[in-house]
This record gives C-alpha cells, structure tokens and sequence, in this order.
C-alpha cells in the first residue's frame, strides 16, 4: 500500500486540484494520510497570489527534507503556481524534491507522472524490506524493469490498478484531473468541487494568475453537466463551481454563457446547493441574478463580488476596468434581484499609490454595502506584474494601521448582521463535527451555524432556530 499526504496552499482551486489528484490516487489503489511522516508520496500544492504563502511553501520544504533523510523511498511533488514559475529555482536549491509540475502544464501528463512514480515507490519499499540497500542508487535513476514488474506480480502482492497492467482509462482520467475532484471524507459531508474553466485574461497589475495558470479556457458544459450529475449521485450535496473569473465562462462548443450553465446545473435532479467562485464586476450581468432567483432552491443567495478598491484612481492602477459607480450600480442589482442574498468581498491595502483619501474611499464603500465578509490583506508584490514596478512611498506600518482599522469594522458590521438572524428558522446544511463537539452547518447565505446533536447529521439539511450570533458563528438549535 501507497500512502500519500497532499499539502495544500492558497484559493479553492488549488482546494479543487488537490482533491481531484487525491481521488485519482485513491483509484490506483493508494491511501491517503494525515500526517506527512506516513507518507511514501507528499505532493504540495503552492499557491503564489501573495509572497508570505510562497515563504510558507519553502520554510516547509525544508521540513521535508528532515523527514526524508529517515525515509529513502519518500518521494516529493512540487506543483501548482509557485511551481509555474520557480520550477528551475527549485530543482536548483531543493534536491530532495523529486518532481516540479506547474499549473498550467498538461494534466494528463501529471497523470502518467503520478502512476510512475507510484510504481516506482512500491518497488523501493519492496527493496527496502527485503533491505537490499545497495540497489537503491542506481535503481531510483532508471525506468521500472519489466521484469522487476513481472516478478511483483506473479508474487499475488496487490498492485495499484495502473500498474497491475489493468485499463486506467486516460481520457476519463485526465478529466477527472481537469475538473476538479469530489470530497468523500466520512467525518464530513460530501462535496464537489468543479472546475468550469482556468486560467484569466483580465492581467489585473497586481495579479500573477495569467502568468501561473495561462490564458482563459472554459471547459465543455456538457462534461461540467456530466460531473455535476456523477457527483450528485455519488452523495454530493454541496457543489462548487470555480474559475477566476465564472461570468466570463464560454461553452466552447456551443457558446453557452455562466447564466445558461448555472440554469443546467440547477435542473440536475437531486437534493443539493450550488455555489460559484469567482465572479468580475466587469463581467457582471443580471441575468446571471435572475437565474439564481428562480432557482432559490439549488443556487445558494451568496455572491463574492471582489471590490479591491473603493477609489477610481486605484481601480483604474490596478486595471480592474470598472468604477466604483459601477460597481455599486451592480450591487444595487443584487439588493433588488436577491433581495435576502449575502455579499462578500476582497480589498487590497496598500496598493502603490493609495493615499489616505484613496483609503477613505474604500472604507466609504464599506459603509455603504454594509458586507457579510470581508477578506482584506496587505498589497504583496508579485515578480512579473506591472504593479511590481510601480513606486510605493506608502510605509509598511500606515498599510498595517489601516488594515487592522478596517477589519476591525467589519467585525462590528458582521456582528450587528449576523444578529439580524436571532429567532429566525434558517435552512441549513451540516458539515461535519468539531472538536468542540458542536455540529457545524452553513447557511445558502454562508453562515456558519454551530448546534449540538447527538446524532451524526453530516450532509443532511436541518431547519435551525438561531438563538445568539456573534461575529463568525452563529448559533441555533435544531428544528424537529
């Protein structure tokens, strides 16, 4: 038996590739682990949106190589966006990793790569127990020998179904990998993470997306429609439709919009939630909006509509192709459209160039959208972006000062939300069980909600009444 351990940084499309590689894994026939000293074969996703993920990334990779001075066969798997474009540095400084695979690279290819080196950690763990030590060396930098292969499997050992020599059927394979992945974690409530597309072409200047993962490419609706409906008969109750950029979404075949994709989604059959990560003001459209109001029942009333900035003047340095009049106009479309929906956001501080009045002015719109969430951080450089080449003459302390001040008010403005929800019934889907041994539930609207049960109710939906809320959590009592 393979043991894996997959470490993930960064968005939920990274959260999508990872459980897509975990499942393929899993069906050749490995098993995953939860502490990185189990495994034979750690993969670490990266994640290169902001400087301090990519120094969490090489500060673990040191870890690593501890570990594998105690365990010969481990192997280690760079990928994702950091491996995108620091593939040569880190083959450079790192010579216990084994293998570097970017994010835009072919995923088939990562495949075959995979189910290689599958084979190749089962043969070294043979070798190392018969303790053949000395044929380690000159073993690891050669291809598998069939005969080697032919003896494992006269021996009845079970091999993984790749190497058995069974079919692993490519095509279906690399779809798999393409699409995202399907969560089945027993602990936890079923989920599907779907990939519609990848890639952006939008080259915010702050942004190293189009550089890590290329250019846009949508994915066929019929073979997204076609994940959907396995999924949903595998037990998903949950699923997520990721991009950079979803409202851009095109079916390529067909020409299909996200409107039309979202309405197919919601007409799969099946008790579920659908929810969509992320859209771009400049591609908003209403009828994206009314296809989530007459589909109430599976499009969840939760939108992440990323400001940034609350001033024109930054907008327009970060290239972001829209204004905050427009920006607001759409919002005023979500107020009238979805009525009881929740809104979230991104703002980044400290942009090169953002003067106090530039702050002001997102802390203005703040106050005026009243959001359900915020996630707010310190502008963090990024090597090949135009923004990086900007002069920034504002301090690392003012960026922290005015930071910790605005999330400092989005908690006062969460709280005083979130208590808007005391005595009413919200449906709710269960997620799973915390150490605390409360249940936690979400709202359609993204609320947490934690309840005590003593029975295991993971994936089920549940009508709790809520009796107190505080800034992150709320909490109710379940509704017989």
């Amino acid at each position: 038996m393979i043991n894996f351990f997959i470490k993930t940084y960064g968005c939920q499309a990274n959260v999508a590739d990872s459980q897509a590689i975990s499942n393929f894994l899993t069906n050749l026939g490995c098993k995953k682990v939860e502490i990185e000293q189990q495994a034979d074969l750690i993969l670490i996703n990266t994640c290169a949106i902001r400087a301090k993920a990519e120094q969490r990334f090489f500060s673990y990779l040191g870890v690593l190589a501890i570990i594998k001075k105690d365990k010969k066969h481990l192997k280690v798997g760079i990928i994702g966006c950091v491996a995108s474009y620091r593939q040569k540095e880190i083959r450079r400084r790192f010579d216990h990793v084994n293998f570097v695979f970017g994010a835009k690279e072919n995923l088939f290819e990562l495949q075959t790569l995979l189910s290689d080196f599958v084979l190749k950690i089962q043969m070294l763990k043979q070798f190392v127990s018969d303790q053949i030590q000395n044929s380690l060396v000159s073993f690891d930098k050669r291809p598998p020998s069939l005969k080697l292969l032919r003896t494992r499997r006269t021996s009845g050992e079970k091999l993984p179904n790749a190497v058995r020599g069974e079919p692993v059927e490519p095509y279906e394979q690399s779809k798999s990998l393409l699409l995202g992945g399907f969560k089945n974690n027993k602990k936890e409530f079923k989920q599907s993470y779907v990939n519609i597309m990848t890639g952006c072409n939008n080259y915010c200047s702050y942004c190293i997306v189009p550089f890590t993962r290329g250019r846009e490419k949508s994915y066929l609706l019929n073979l997204i429609l076609e994940r959907v409906k396995r999924d949903v008969q595998n037990g998903a109750k949950e699923v997520v439709l990721l991009g950079q950029n979803v409202n851009s979404y095109k079916d390529p075949q067909t020409g299909a919009n996200f409107a039309t994709l979202l309405k197919k989604v919601a007409q799969v059959d099946g008790e579920f939630w659908v929810r969509f990560v992320s859209p771009h003001p400049k591609d908003m459209t209403k009828d994206v909006l009314y296809v989530m109001s007459e589909n109430k029942e599976k499009l969840c009333g939760f939108i992440h509509h990323p400001l940034q900035s609350g001033s024109n003047k930054i907008l327009q340095a970060m290239n972001r192709t829209y204004t905050v009049e427009q920006y607001l106009e759409q919002i005023d479309w979500i107020r009238e459209i979805l009525p009881d929906a929740t809104i979230s956001t991104d703002i980044i501080v400290g942009f090169p160039g953002e003067t106090e009045k530039d702050y002001f002015e997102t802390r203005k719109v703040m106050e005026k959208v009243k959001f359900d969430n915020i996630f707010s951080f310190i502008y963090s450089p990024r090597k090949y972006t135009k923004a990086a080449t900007f002069k920034d003459d504002c301090s690392a302390k003012i960026k922290s000062e005015r930071l910790e001040a605005l999330q400092s008010r989005q908690v006062e403005i969460c709280y005083d939300l979130n208590n808007c929800h005391v005595d009413k019934i919200l449906k709710s889907l269960v997620e799973k069980r915390l150490a605390n041994g409360k249940l936690l539930a979400r709202t359609a609207g993204n609320h947490r909600v934690l309840f005590d049960s003593d029975e295991e109710k993971n994936g089920n939906f549940v009508n709790l009444k809520i009796e107190k809320s505080g800034a992150v959590n709320i909490f109710g009592y379940l509704i017989e």
